[in-house]
């Protein structure tokens, strides 16, 4: 399903112009992946005189694997409407359509061919234009970074990634733990990709989000998205891999007077399609 949702002018070019002219931020660079871009030439073996890979086999593609949520898996605009009654009517048919088996009437855009992941490949295209390269979408709507630990030798490891992008810290709230637990998760994620792959690794701080108020709770809590940056930050740092601080941009944004509400498709924690734009020019920083 084709998102529609588009931000109006001038935010969308202010958020645009910011994350093009916003210096990269990490100490990090991810070498190993660039020079594996750079000398894959996707040529047949036996006509260049490279010879094949230690396994016998024609060299892989190189391959990126996003390790997310909804945003990372591509999800938009809300569905659902915001009238009580008319909710729980969408409620109660979408549990009998289940419980028949029968699938249920979608409650979001989901257009993954916006998303940023997509966006990454065709500017990686364009930067190393003598390779293909692999992306795997491993981001599930609704997940946090407990879920994504758990599941990440099925959704990362097993692909023998060449550059892993993790971004996993919105659907994190208080009763899941505190800062310090999520740190602890998240080192245990990079080091366990670290020792198990030959993957550098990118760790991406988030789009801006606001209170959810979909379901009409005017008095939503702040978003505690601000901790969770400082770790990702932090961790960045201590454990020598990249970071693509998205979060830096939007602030910029919200600086020059572009509010958050214009650049989220539902309102709350997915950005729109120039959101999305602004995390591939960020990744991209990265490999100049």
């Amino acid at each position: 399903m084709r998102t529609t949702f588009r931000a109006r002018q001038p935010y969308a070019d202010i958020l645009l112009e910011i994350a093009q002219n916003f210096p990269c931020q990490s100490k990090v660079r991810p070498l190993r992946f660039i020079e594996k871009m750079k000398k894959n030439q996707g040529s047949i073996a036996a006509l260049t005189g490279l010879g094949l890979g230690e396994d016998g086999l024609e060299r892989k593609n190189p391959v990126i694997v996003g390790l997310g949520d909804s945003v990372t898996a591509g999800h938009f605009e809300s569905l659902l409407p915001r009238d009580e009654e008319k909710l729980k009517t969408v409620i109660v048919n979408a549990m009998a359509d289940m419980a028949a088996g029968k699938p249920a009437e979608p409650i979001e855009v989901t257009d993954p061919r916006e998303s940023y992941l997509e966006k990454f490949r065709y500017l990686l295209i364009d930067k190393y234009e003598r390779t293909s390269v692999s992306v795997i979408n491993s981001g599930i709507a609704g997940d946090n970074l407990k879920q994504m630990s758990d599941r990440s030798t099925r959704d990362v490891i097993r692909y023998r990634p060449d550059l892993v992008l993790i971004n996993g810290s919105l659907n994190w709230d208080i009763g899941m733990g505190t800062a310090q637990v999520y740190r602890n998760i998240l080192e245990d994620l990079v080091d366990r990709i670290k020792s198990e792959t030959e993957a550098d690794i990118i760790l991406l701080t988030p789009n801006g989000d606001l209170p959810n108020t979909l379901f009409g709770d005017k008095d939503a809590p702040m978003p505690t998205t601000l901790e969770r940056v400082k770790v990702i930050r932090e961790v960045a740092e201590e454990r020598q891999v990249s970071l693509a601080d998205v979060y830096a941009v939007w602030e910029a944004a919200r600086d020059e007077g572009c509010p958050w509400e214009e650049l989220l498709a539902n309102g709350v924690n997915h950005p729109g399609v120039e959101g999305h734009e602004a995390y591939a020019i960020t990744l991209m920083k990265l490999m100049e």
